[in-house]
């Protein structure tokens, strides 16, 4: 069993069980598949299958799904098939190379592909909102992804940080806290990456900290994501109010705000929902210290 993080996707796989099912199956390629919903299909590759999970059609993205089970991007290949379909789009001047767009239609058509049914754990986090949603899920009583079973190991790079010092008078609840942490605050029902600094006073509630960021005392921190290195000045409160207009640059509108790297929040500001604060932001690029739901500061539409 392999927890992989890959591109938008995390996922906990058993590929003795996948490869044993292409072998059953005299497969030429199988595609790992995972049931999404019909308002998430269009954002994924499609696959087609007839009862015995045969593949009978591909469609990359497309506007009407015909099906619900979504390619997860994982294969496995027979290697003469690979390698002669890799040689062949290589020499086609019409290919963009990308395996949904062009390897995996052609080999539809000549060889024997099939659908592996996943039904383990798989997020999509090529939203805002589902990587936020992916880190709240960790902090369940039974969450569906348990870093705590030791049936099988995550194998990351992990820097070295001093253990986790929580002050007297400090507030921990439903949380998961990261080496090299300083919490003489309140933490709520968030995640906080290495480093991070809570000053006294301050509250974090349902965000994501990333690491050496430092929230000082007496600011507020709800419903945000906040990069790496983010100061929030003291007194701030950063996911104000109960206005959810939405951002004009993204989907945002579920109340999450954003604030990119290295970025400054003065004092005393309050920040409404659903904003982006861009990277390397100061307090001079702040106009006002009540900055309204949906507000973008740094960006401009595109970018």
């Amino acid at each position: 069993m392999v927890l992989v993080l890959s591109g938008d996707h995390i996922y906990k796989m058993d590929y003795d069980r996948m490869i044993s099912f292409h072998t059953e199956n005299q497969a030429d390629l199988t595609i790992a598949g995972a049931s999404v919903t019909p308002e998430e299909a269009s954002r994924f590759g499609i696959l087609e299958t007839d009862d015995s999970y045969r593949v009978i059609g591909f469609e990359e993205k497309p506007a009407m799904p015909k099906s619900h089970l979504a390619s997860m991007g994982i294969y496995v290949f027979n290697t003469e098939v690979l390698s002669d379909a890799l040689k062949a789009d290589a020499a086609d001047p019409g290919s963009s190379h990308d395996f949904g767009k062009n390897i995996v239609p052609r080999l539809l058509h000549q060889c024997r592909v099939f659908a592996y049914p996943f039904s383990g754990y798989w997020v999509d986090v090529g939203t805002i909102q589902a990587y936020w949603e992916a880190h709240m899920a960790l902090l369940d009583d039974n969450p569906p992804l348990d870093l705590n079973d030791r049936g099988w190991i995550i194998h990351t790079r992990s820097e070295e940080r001093p253990p986790v010092n929580i002050r007297t008078g400090a507030l921990v609840l439903h949380s998961l806290i990261t080496d090299g942490c300083l919490i003489e605050g309140t933490v709520e029902y968030s995640v906080l990456s290495p480093g991070v600094h809570v000053e006294r006073g301050a509250v974090v509630r349902r965000s994501i900290v990333m690491g050496d960021s430092v929230i000082r005392a007496g600011a507020m921190v709800d419903h945000t994501i906040l990069d790496k290195n983010v100061e929030v000045g003291v007194g701030a409160h950063v996911g104000f109010g109960a206005d959810y207009t939405p951002s004009r640059v993204t989907d945002l509108s579920s109340g999450l705000t954003l604030v990119g790297k290295s970025s400054i929040i003065p004092p005393n500001i309050k920040i409404g929902r659903n904003c982006i604060i861009a990277s390397d932001m100061r307090p001079q690029d702040f106009t006002t210290n009540d900055v309204p739901s949906g507000t973008v500061i740094g960006l401009v539409a595109g970018e």
